[in-house]
């Protein structure tokens, strides 16, 4: 199998039951310093139990934004104008 030799434009993690406390918060954080490295310029990370995403871009890699049910994510710049609502991920 032959893989892409480029950063994604648009990375998402999902998080299963066993990536959560401190050292799945590390983990999480150095892929997406890896992924930023890389250039790629929008990550998701998917937050299974607390139903929320949080969306983080090379700009400002530390600071993302959270969506919850009743929200609608996005992924600007990189996909512009994509919307979906945070209810339907975790429906």
């Amino acid at each position: 199998m032959r893989f892409i030799e480029a950063a994604p434009t648009f990375a998402v993690e999902v998080r299963s039951e066993n990536d959560y406390g401190d050292a799945a918060e590390l983990e999480f954080a150095a892929k997406r310093a890896d992924y930023f490295l890389a250039g790629t310029p929008v990550v998701w990370d998917v937050d299974t139990v607390n139903e929320r995403i949080h969306v983080y871009r090379a700009p400002q890699p530390t600071q993302p934004v959270v969506y919850q049910r009743g929200e609608t994510a996005e992924a600007e710049p990189v996909v512009p104008g994509w919307r979906v609502a945070v209810d339907w991920i975790f429906s």
